[in-house]
């Protein structure tokens, strides 16, 4: 059976505190006890094996056994999607992409963007719960909602943009994509991007890419497209 696996964002493995919150999970729900491990990781690549030290009904402390630090993220993804209108689609999107793999998440402001209800720290809890689900050590990026302008002067050496529009000279996402390159992904909104939007896009360097022949809701075309991503690593 696998080792509890809790985040905390420390800056040395050196040091590192439990929040009130670990505390209560380890005590009271998984009524861990003295001698017993745990993993914890800062969401920056480093990951402590830690053994509790001493544990109360309010407090326990631990001790640092070994860590370990991965070099990068396995995942060079930047995904700037437009966020949907019900916020558990949204939720849904955050959820499953940080499972499957992906470096940074960008809310897209586009001319059709529903009004966008940023729940910052709703969707940051979202972000842990995922990595630790799925035994990661990098926690995404999530930045704050932002323009197609601002989002294309990033570094990215690969950039695409998707939409509903039938052009001749789209390829195929999969055609488009390099192992392990940064790349960028634009996804727009329910209503799909303006013309004039596509056509900067695309002058500025993007791909036009297809995510194939099926009309896609907007966080299925975002998690599609991490999926086809990871599936490159």
């Amino acid at each position: 059976m696998s080792l509890p696996y809790f985040f905390e964002p420390f800056d040395s493995p050196n040091i590192v505190e439990l929040s009130e919150a670990n505390m209560h999970y380890m005590m009271h729900v998984l009524r861990m006890k003295v001698g017993e491990q745990c993993w914890i990781t800062n969401g920056k690549g480093v990951r402590c094996l830690a053994t509790i030290t001493s544990a109360s009904k309010r407090s326990c402390t631990i001790d640092i056994v070994d860590s370990m630090k991965e070099s990068s993220s396995s995942s060079c993804l930047h995904l700037a999607i437009a966020f949907t209108k019900n916020p558990a689609r949204i939720e849904w999107l955050l959820e499953k992409a940080t499972e499957i793999g992906i470096e940074t998440i960008t809310p897209l402001i586009t001319h059709r963007s529903e009004k966008l209800h940023w729940k910052k720290e709703r969707y940051e809890k979202i972000l842990v719960a995922a990595m630790l689900q799925s035994q990661q050590t990098y926690l995404p990026t999530l930045h704050e909602a932002t323009t197609i302008e601002q989002v294309l002067h990033g570094d990215e050496e690969i950039k695409c943009i998707a939409w509903c529009e039938e052009l001749t000279d789209k390829n195929h996402l999969t055609l488009a994509l390099q192992k392990h390159k940064k790349t960028l992904i634009l996804i727009g909104p329910e209503g799909d991007f303006t013309a004039d939007e596509v056509h900067l896009c695309i002058q500025q360097g993007c791909k036009p890419v297809s995510l194939g022949s099926n009309r896609l809701r907007t966080e299925t075309a975002g998690l599609y497209a991490c999926v086809v991503y990871n599936s490159l690593l």
